[in-house]
C-alpha cells in the first residue's frame, strides 16, 4: 500500500469517527434526552462507512454517492421531522448531516497534496494521464489537481443541495399537515 492510499484511509478514519462526535451531540441536544448519544454516533459512523464504500465503488466518481444523498435526505428528513423544534434548527442539523455525508468524497482533495509531496507534477496533463484520467477530459480537469477538485467540490455541492433540499421539503409538507413545527 503506497503513501497516498494509507493517507486517505487514515484521513477518512479520523474524519468519520471524529466528526461523528460533535454531530451526534448536536442531534441529541436537538432531539431531546430520549436519545442516546452512542446510538446516534454508531448510526453516523455506519452512514460514513456506506459513503466510503459508495465512493470507492463509483471509482472516484460521484455516481453512487450522489444517489445515496437522495436516500439520506429522505431517511434523515422523516427521522428529524418528528422532533419538536424550529424549522431553522432542523434545517441546520440537516445541513450539518449532509456535510458529514460529503466528507468521504471531499477527502480526495488531500490527494493532490499527498501526490505532490511524493514528487508527482499535479498540474500537468501527462501526470493525470499517468494516474488514469482519460485523455478526452479537457484541461484543467485532466490534471490531478483539477480532477480531484472537481470530484470533491461537485460532491459537496450536489449532495448538500439534494439532502438538505429533501429535508426542507419533508419539513414543509409535515408543517402543512401537522402544524407542529414552529417557524423560528
Amino acid at each position: 500500500m503506497d503513501s497516498a492510499e494509507m493517507a486517505i484511509i487514515t484521513l477518512n478514519l479520523v474524519l468519520g469517527f471524529g466528526c461523528a462526535c460533535p454531530l451526534a451531540r448536536h442531534l441529541v441536544r436537538l432531539k431531546g434526552r430520549s436519545s442516546k448519544t452512542w446510538q446516534i454516533y454508531v448510526g453516523l459512523v455506519g452512514v460514513y462507512f456506506i459513503e466510503c464504500v459508495a465512493f470507492t465503488a463509483g471509482m472516484a466518481t460521484n455516481v453512487f454517492t450522489i444517489g445515496l444523498s437522495f436516500l439520506w435526505g429522505t431517511i434523515f428528513g422523516f427521522w428529524i421531522s418528528r422532533v419538536e423544534s424550529s424549522a431553522g434548527k432542523l434545517l441546520k442539523a440537516a445541513f450539518f448531516f449532509s456535510l458529514y455525508t460529503c466528507l468521504p468524497a471531499v477527502s480526495v482533495l488531500s490527494l493532490p497534496l499527498i501526490l505532490s509531496v511524493s514528487g508527482w507534477p499535479v498540474f500537468t496533463s501527462e501526470a493525470g494521464l499517468r494516474l488514469g484520467i482519460p485523455e478526452y477530459v479537457p484541461w484543467p480537469a485532466n490534471t490531478i489537481f483539477g480532477f480531484f477538485l472537481i470530484v470533491g467540490l461537485s460532491a459537496l455541492v450536489f449532495k448538500t443541495i439534494i439532502s438538505t433540499g429533501e429535508v426542507s421539503l419533508i419539513l414543509h409538507f409535515r408543517n402543512r399537515k401537522d402544524g407542529h413545527i414552529t417557524t423560528r
